[in-house]
């Protein structure tokens, strides 16, 4: 089985509560860390369960615009990423895939950075996600939805079998 080769990416998007706030920026998508459980069995071993641990995401952004504003602020916002990559099929045809990532977050920090003549200000506003869903080429792969209980990676949900014990 040959795999598909994921090339640069060419382009971003970023809206925020349905409204673009910003183009062809970097983004960094959420580290999702399970929680282990201990368990002995011959010494012992760690168990990654559906628990996670605290997760973030960061927009950099160039310039204080609307846009910039728009993303801050301390209540939930509503964010979706757009990328697209470049794709090399195992015919070794090349073509692009889009990727949609939607999350659900609280700003945790307003970014100062530097102010140099004849320089772009940059900042990276972060955000403290309860939520985070990635689609790939049209196609779900990751739903973590830490306040509804839901912990989904390709199609199987983990938490929901403890959430019809409860």
């Amino acid at each position: 089985m040959s795999l598909e080769k994921m090339g640069a990416v060419l382009a971003t998007k970023v809206l925020c509560d349905n409204i673009v706030v910003a183009e062809d920026v970097n983004l960094s998508l959420p580290d999702i860390t399970f929680i282990t459980a201990e368990v002995n069995g011959l010494g012992k071993i760690n168990i990654p369960t559906c628990l996670t641990e605290a997760m973030q995401s960061t927009v950099s952004s160039v310039g204080m615009d609307k846009g910039f504003f728009n993303m801050l602020g301390l209540n939930s916002k509503t964010f979706e990423y757009r990328f697209v990559a470049n794709n090399l099929e195992t015919s070794g045809d090349t073509g692009v895939k889009g990727y949609k990532a939607f999350l659900r977050g609280i700003p945790s920090n307003i970014p100062g950075g530097a102010v140099e003549p004849g320089s772009s200000w940059s900042g990276d506003v972060t955000f403290e996600v309860t939520r985070y869903q990635l689609y790939a080429d049209g196609v779900e792969r990751i739903l973590i939805d830490k306040l509804k209980g839901v912990c989904k990676i390709n199609g199987k949900d983990y938490a929901k079998e403890i959430q019809s014990l409860l």
